[in-house]
Order: C-alpha cells, then structure tokens, then sequence
C-alpha cells in the first residue's frame, strides 16, 4: 500500500488529535491522577483501547447495516490500530527494561 505525505499528516493530525481528546477525557474522569500507582496508569491505557476497539466494532455494526459512513469505519480503524501498536510497543519497552533492571549487578 502506498501513503502519499498528505495521508501520512492528516492521518498523525487525527491521531494526535484522539490523543489529546483522551488525555481531556481522563484528566476530568481522573484517570491521570498522580497516585503513584503504574498499574493505574497501564489500567487507564487499556481501558481507553477497549473503548477505541469498541467503537470500531460499533462502527462497522452500522456500515454493515448500511446507515454508517465508510470513511468514519476506516478511520476508526486506523485510530485503534494506532492505539494498539502504541500500547504493544509500550508493553515491549517495559519489559525490555524489567530484564535490563534484572540484568543488572548488585
């Protein structure tokens, strides 16, 4: 698949856009209040996936029946694939150094 640089930076705007609407969003549900807890933090990101997951499901539910947008679909999509690949990477970046920490001497 070939991605022109305008695709590419409406595509980046969109994200950074549902980045930052999330971050309103847990900052008045108070999800991203400093408690100290990591694992709050890691249950935040999760959640706000499932939500994203749920919408594309809710999305395609409605372009099936044929009373969604398919644009809409195909942005929601990517919007979760986004969401997805960030938290694996974050996933694999903890646990890389989870074992470097391990790793270390004493």
């Amino acid at each position: 698949m070939t991605v022109s640089a305008n695709f590419a930076a409406s595509a980046y705007r969109d994200v950074m856009k549902a980045g930052e609407q999330l971050a309103k969003n847990a900052k008045t549900s108070g999800a991203l209040e400093d408690t100290g807890e990591f694992a709050d933090l890691v249950k935040g990101a999760l959640n706000s996936v499932s939500e994203m997951g749920k919408t594309s499901e809710a999305t395609a539910a409605q372009v099936a029946s044929g009373q969604g947008n398919l644009v809409d679909l195909v942005t929601t999509i990517a919007e979760t694939e986004v969401a997805i690949e960030t938290l694996v990477t974050t996933r694999d970046r903890v646990i890389s150094a989870y074992r470097d920490i391990m790793n270390m001497p004493i």
